[in-house]
Parts: structure tokens; C-alpha cells; sequence
């Protein structure tokens, strides 16, 4: 089973390309080079915080490179005429995206039945951009989820492999959830590629309703998720103890 890897440099990819490649044998990585950015402010301080919460708990302050688990090469849009030839090279029977751009349907045609991709969110309510985020800010915490998917050329929208809620408990931070994220999308993809090597298909089913498409979460609505995820958990810690 010939696996590629589509995603972007960051520690929390870096630990989920390591796990995967403990298990599955890893063909090729591209990596997306570009940074999409939004026309207004939207970064806040957990951020930066939360970044370096993951290199400590996901990579344990090591050095890990992509380079250290398959070939690999940088693109600067995964569309790129040279990513489509990487991957059309390696012959792939799945191909995996994650944090990535949109994908075109060039490369979707590479590995139509065995194309997926992570989505950190509920699509069947929040598409697009800061899925959690938004969920958070809206206080509809029951979206928190991570989703495995068919890709189609509609954002979001292809048909769910799996999809499994994240797990707050008393001690759970804003800072702490693109990790457990991450740590869900390694369970999700782990069960779908043992059942794709089994059976030699994905089984998935279509979404039930199409969600609403969000985009970039400006800094000021960061501060009100903030606070809505600090009550959330103060309500649970209270539940606990009482």
C-alpha cells in the first residue's frame, strides 16, 4: 500500500507523520511551503503559548524532520504542475491531506477512491478555516470533533470515514487542543488505513447536511473563545466536584 502525505511544517504534522510512519510504511511527503494570511489582525497570544506546548508534548523538544520518515519535497501551493509530478510518480493507492490548501482537481485525479483528508471540526456544521475555534465562540462545544473524509471539489464535503469528539476534561486548555486534535487525527487514520489495506477501499457514507463555511477567525473574537473555553471547563470541573 503505497502511502503519500500532503500537509505543511508544522511540529504538530511533524508528530503525525512520525506516528503514521510507525505503522504504515510512508511513500512520500509533500510539504505546502506557502502561508495563507488573512487582511486583518488574527493572531493571539495562546497561540503562541499553544505552539510551544506541542513542540514540548507532541515532539518532546526534539529534532524531527519530514525528511526523517520518507521522501520528501517543498512546494510552495501543493497544486503546483511539480507536486502534481511528485505524487503522480510515486503511484499512490492513498493519498492523505492535512493542513494544507484547497486541492484542485488535478490532483484529485491522482487518487480519486483513495483520496482523504482531516478535517479538525464537524463539516457537517463548521467547514472551512478555525472549525474549533468557531465552535468554541458560538459555545457549541458538542462540534468539537475531528473528521476523516473522502476530498471531492467541494470544501468539506466529501463523504466521512470517521469521525470521533474530542475529550474535555477538568484539566483541558485552549492551548492543549490542536494536540489532542492531532492525536485524534492519528487514531482516525490509523483505523482507516488498516481497514483500506484489509479490504482495499474506504467504507464512508455521505453527510447528512452541509455546514456553514467559516473563515479566519479575527483576534478579537480569539479573546471571546478564550473565555468561553475557560467557562466551559470551570462548568466541568464544577460537575466533577459536585
Amino acid at each position: 500500500m503505497r502511502v503519500i502525505i500532503l500537509t505543511t511544517d508544522t511540529p504538530h504534522h511533524l508528530y503525525f507523520v512520525r506516528e503514521v510512519s510507525a505503522f504504515f510504511n510512508i511513500t512520500g511527503i509533500a510539504v505546502e511551503s506557502r502561508v495563507l494570511k488573512a487582511s486583518f489582525k488574527t493572531h493571539h497570544s495562546f497561540e503562541d503559548e499553544r505552539n510551544s506546548y506541542e513542540i514540548a508534548e507532541l515532539l518532546k523538544k526534539e529534532k524531527v524532520f519530514f525528511t526523517d520518515f520518507s521522501k520528501t519535497k517543498v512546494f510552495n501551493n501543493i497544486n503546483d504542475h511539480e507536486c502534481f509530478r511528485f505524487v503522480k510518480d510515486l503511484k499512490p493507492d492513498v493519498i492523505i491531506t492535512f493542513g494544507t490548501g484547497i486541492i484542485k482537481k488535478n490532483l484529485i485525479s491522482l487518487c480519486k477512491d483513495g483520496f482523504i483528508n482531516l478535517h479538525g471540526g464537524d463539516p457537517e456544521y463548521y467547514r472551512g478555516l478555525d472549525s474549533h475555534l468557531w465552535a468554541i465562540y458560538n459555545r457549541e462545544f458538542e462540534y468539537l470533533s475531528v473528521t476523516l473524509h473522502r476530498l471531492n471539489l467541494s470544501l468539506d464535503d466529501g463523504e466521512i470515514i470517521e469521525k470521533d469528539l474530542i475529550k474535555l476534561n477538568k484539566n483541558s486548555k485552549i492551548i492543549n487542543l490542536r494536540a489532542e486534535t492531532t492525536k485524534l487525527c492519528v487514531h482516525l487514520i490509523l483505523s482507516a488505513l488498516s481497514s483500506f489495506k484489509n479490504f482495499g477501499f474506504f467504507v464512508s457514507k455521505p453527510q447528512e447536511r452541509k455546514g456553514k463555511y467559516y473563515s479566519f477567525m479575527p483576534a478579537e473574537n480569539k479573546k471571546v473563545c478564550l473565555k468561553n473555553f475557560e467557562q466551559h471547563i470551570e462548568s466541568v470541573q464544577n460537575s466533577v466536584s459536585g
